[in-house]
């Protein structure tokens, strides 16, 4: 039996197991769909929504005119603010003195207290509306008293302040950036934990390994036959988990689509995409190998891997913050972190290619080391025969 053959057998094998399919396949679809609608939510415009909101009673109408030009916030009476937001009537209040205008026509300044709910998105957006409005309402209020001192309100804006964005992209281009690699990674964890566990591990606990050793074929080839198979479990993994993002977000989002605009280096950056998860494949099949090769059983195996396949969310919280201007070649070096960020290069529209082979190179660099320490245990029978 050649290495070819052995690596047919073990794909077979592993493809038929109903959980390799269910973590290769249905798993980064389900995962994937929620994330990335999740995100879509949480990036789309909220123009188009409403927030109750409730006032007393005796300032409903001054509140109102005050609100009248902003289409999002709808306003109520009801002299018990607090209660009505617990309940979930409205999702903010407004108290004012009972004598809030004359306080203002005397120059004084009335306290007006805004009652809302941090913990709540919707409560907070009602919020930031409220208070827009009561600084316009501000503005107007210092505008008259200086016209009527005949100052010009231009003594209030010495100068003004401008942003300019020198990088390309958007919030949702950002996200993205983020959010992909963050997806794959994950999902090529999980999609190989089954067959890494099982095709080393599996074997010692089902008493298999012995028949396999006693094959023509010599160790390393063998092991080199169900590291292949990892590789490529994972890799299809990633490749579906890929696909799906970006069809879900080409048809199914708006936000985060508006992100998305790739030229004519869409087909550039499908082939480094691939490489990329390849080389990360690669990495993942070699660390849960090793797993695989320490431990007794399936079970002992799990518990060694399931760091492993997490450890994408280290790199990826701290590259979030890092721009542009900051990458330095060490984060083109370091395993994993490249992966985030090599994507947000690509998101961008830049395609490096000495910054993709240096992913890629110190990725299968990497990957090559632990296998040969995987191998030289491999070779021993204290790490491969059951006890």
């Amino acid at each position: 039996m050649s290495m070819l053959n052995i690596l047919k057998k073990e794909l077979k094998d592993s493809l038929r197991d109903r959980r390799t399919l269910l973590l290769t396949v249905l798993l980064p679809l389900i995962l994937m769909s929620a994330l990335i609608f999740f995100y879509e939510n949480l990036l789309s415009s909220h123009e188009e929504e409403t927030y109750e909101i409730v006032v007393q009673d005796a300032q409903f109408n001054l509140v109102q005119k005050l609100i009248a030009q902003n289409d999002n916030l709808h306003l109520s009476a009801n002299d018990n603010i607090k209660e009505a937001i617990e309940e979930g009537k409205a999702v903010a209040g407004i108290i004012l003195p009972s004598d809030f205008e004359k306080q203002v026509l005397d120059g004084a300044t009335p306290l007006v207290q805004i009652l809302n709910d941090t913990y709540s998105q919707n409560s907070v957006l009602a919020t930031n509306l409220i208070e827009a409005a009561f600084m316009q309402y501000s503005q107007v209020i210092v505008k008259e008293r200086l016209a009527k001192n005949n100052v010009d309100s231009s003594v209030l804006t010495p100068f003004t302040l401008e942003q300019v964005q020198i990088v390309e992209g958007d919030d949702s281009m950002m996200m993205i950036a983020f959010l992909v690699p963050l997806m794959l990674t994950i999902a090529v964890g999980i999609g190989i934990s089954p067959a890494a566990t099982d095709l080393i591990a599996g074997e010692k606990e089902r008493r298999t390994m012995e028949a396999l050793l006693m094959t023509p074929v010599n160790r390393s080839s063998l092991l080199s036959a169900k590291w292949l198979t990892m590789v490529i479990i994972a890799s299809m993994t990633g490749i579906i988990t890929l696909a799906i993002v970006f069809v879900e977000i080409q048809f199914f989002t708006e936000t985060l689509k508006a992100g998305i605009s790739f030229g004519n280096n869409a087909i550039p950056i499908a082939i480094v995409s691939l490489l990329v998860i390849i080389s990360y494949s690669a990495i993942m099949a070699s660390a849960l190998m090793m797993t695989s090769i320490l431990a007794k059983t399936v079970k002992e195996a799990q518990s060694y891997g399931t760091p492993i396949t997490m450890i994408a969310m280290l790199p990826a919280m701290y590259m979030i913050n890092v721009g542009m201007n900051e990458l330095t070649y060490t984060h083109f070096t370091v395993p994993v972190m490249n992966i985030f960020t090599v994507f947000k290069e690509l998101f961008i529209g830049i395609v490096n290619a000495e910054h993709i082979i240096i992913t890629i190179a110190s990725n299968l660099i990497v990957s090559l080391v632990i296998f040969i320490i995987g191998r030289i245990l491999f070779l021993k029978d204290k790490w491969v025969l059951a006890k």
